[in-house]
């Protein structure tokens, strides 16, 4: 797909975006104006954006993601980045809203979501109050650190002021995650003001509200969002997954090294 950048489109994009969709009237009456604009930006290359603008190339996390406009062959999304590694015009640390359009033919498990981490190219019409559009596409790099507690949890430890946050999303009476979860309500008790943990019950209704809210489809512990991690052992580094079931030996994990990690998470966010 090729993009355009034009200052003429600029105008309608950020309208319709700014706006919050918080007027139904509104919508309707911008809704040919987004899709010819929609269509031209989809025009020209990135070629063509690059000349007429800086493009910033930044690596962030979605805080929050909402499609917002369909033009037929792709949508517009809105959201919130924030910069965790960025450059003098989108500093680390930043957040900042961005917008993005994304083809209708893209997998859903491709289209980056709300915690997901992407790398993207980012203009913006200088002197201009709206946000920053993507040039193409974001690039998907997987679940960002993010502390974002859930609701309905069947126990619910520690501190909320934490950095960090452990949210156990399992079938809690069997025996693998029973493991996995008593570690964790020890830990939660040795380290109350600095790790907060969540049980969620996948039998339950919260429990399954909160597995699509994260849009998992299995078992999975979260540490700050995410689930993949690089653990040093005595022998090593070697890598985990805490999603299926743990302690067998086609595990991806053990109960274990959750709270390996946990203490791994301690010791980089709490220097001493």
């Amino acid at each position: 797909m090729k993009w355009l950048c034009a200052c003429a489109t600029l105008g309608l994009i950020c309208a319709v975006f700014a706006s919050g969709g918080t007027q139904a009237a509104a919508k309707a009456a911008s809704a040919a104006s987004m899709y010819q604009a929609a269509s031209m930006y989809q025009a020209a290359s990135i070629a063509q954006a690059a000349s007429m603008y800086q493009v910033e190339q930044v690596t962030g996390t979605l805080l929050s993601a909402q499609r917002m406009y369909d033009t037929g062959e792709s949508a517009w999304y809105s959201a919130q980045l924030r910069i965790d590694q960025g450059t003098p015009a989108l500093k680390v640390g930043s957040t900042h809203p961005v917008r993005f359009l994304i083809p209708n033919t893209t997998l859903p498990e491709k289209v980056p979501g709300s915690g997901d981490r992407i790398s993207a190219k980012l203009w913006q019409e200088p002197g201009s109050t709206q946000g920053w559009t993507a040039s193409e596409p974001p690039s998907l790099l997987g679940r960002g650190e993010l502390i974002r507690p859930g609701d309905g949890a069947v126990a619910d430890m520690g501190s909320p002021k934490a950095k960090i946050l452990v949210k156990m999303l399992a079938p809690l009476v069997t025996d693998c995650h029973q493991k996995t979860a008593q570690l964790l309500r020890a830990l939660a008790a040795r380290e109350p003001d600095r790790v907060r943990v969540q049980l969620f019950d996948m039998r339950t209704v919260a429990g399954r509200q909160e597995m699509r809210k994260e849009r998992l489809n299995c078992a999975t512990v979260l540490v700050n969002n995410r689930f993949e991690f690089t653990l040093d052992g005595p022998n090593g580094k070697r890598q985990v997954a805490f999603h299926h079931h743990p302690n067998d030996p086609k595990s991806s994990y053990n109960s274990e090294d959750v709270i390996s990690v946990v203490e791994q998470e301690i010791k980089r966010l709490y220097p001493q």
